[in-house]
């Protein structure tokens, strides 16, 4: 537990330092987070038994991160159907093509998985340009706080009074008690740091139950992921948690569900 804490304080304070410092500063921090992803992501579709092609793997998924930079003509349906096309095509002269399909699926299943949702994140942050009230790193940084606030209330509630299994087959540790104050922690978190950034109730109240349900099926996403693969958890990179895919799994389909909110009902 110990390690477990401290590797989280030194996460979160690189987390925070990138985002105060700044553009650039964002992206790199974003990309690196990526590349580490789509490594254990690809070691996995290799347990499985089906590697995903690194070369369509790796230029779909930083095209897709980077979407809002491209040039106008590099839409998104555009990327995707050169993935598409080029991929099909190249994968059906392989030696081995019985599993091109499955290979094919995976890198850009995965591309999409990992990439573009965390791309949703930099469009949260970069949504207010010029932002002189840093409204965009606060929104992100409401996020995160709602994601581990609920992350770690699930995990104290689960152990203390965890007895009804939650989804046992693909995550057995989980608990009914741990997901349900999960969802509680992650609304009034929400619902008070909304306030501060002009999200007033019930939206603020609102995102944070979703930000809790999306933060849980995340979870339980890569547990799925995981539990094909045959493997406990997806790397050893960070002490104490197990591999980068395990701390940002509960992120993943958070941003988009939150991006959406804010811009479609103009609350942001």
């Amino acid at each position: 537990m110990v390690t477990r804490v401290a590797t989280a304080t030194v996460l979160i304070a690189a987390v925070l330092v990138a985002l105060i410092a700044g553009s650039i500063w964002v992206y790199a921090a974003m990309a690196i987070v990526l590349g580490a992803a789509l490594i254990e992501y690809w070691q996995l579709t290799r347990a499985m038994g089906h590697p995903a092609p690194l070369w369509l793997l790796f230029p779909l998924s930083y095209a897709l991160l980077l979407r809002e930079r491209l040039p106008s003509w590099a839409s998104v349906t555009l990327l995707l159907a050169a993935a598409t096309l080029l991929g099909l095509g190249t994968l059906v002269l392989v030696r081995d093509w019985r599993g091109s399909l499955t290979r094919w699926s995976l890198a850009v299943g995965g591309s999409l998985y990992l990439a573009l949702m965390l791309s949703f994140y930099l469009s949260l942050y970069f949504l207010h340009t010029p932002d002189p009230n840093h409204l965009g790193f606060g929104t992100v940084i409401a996020v995160f706080g709602a994601i581990w606030v609920g992350d770690t209330a699930a995990m104290v509630a689960g152990l203390r009074f965890g007895r009804h299994r939650f989804f046992p087959q693909i995550s057995p540790k989980k608990t009914v008690e741990g997901a349900v104050a999960e969802l509680v922690a992650s609304t009034i978190f929400f619902g008070v740091a909304g306030l501060f950034l002009n999200i007033s109730f019930p939206h603020n109240f609102i995102l944070g139950l979703l930000i809790g349900v999306f933060a849980e099926i995340g979870d339980l996403v890569e547990s799925q992921i995981k539990r094909t693969a045959g493997v406990k958890d997806a790397s050893q990179l960070i002490p104490g948690h197990g591999g980068l895919l395990d701390r940002i799994d509960s992120l993943l389909l958070v941003g988009v569900v939150v991006y959406y909110y804010v811009t479609s009902l103009h609350l942001a």
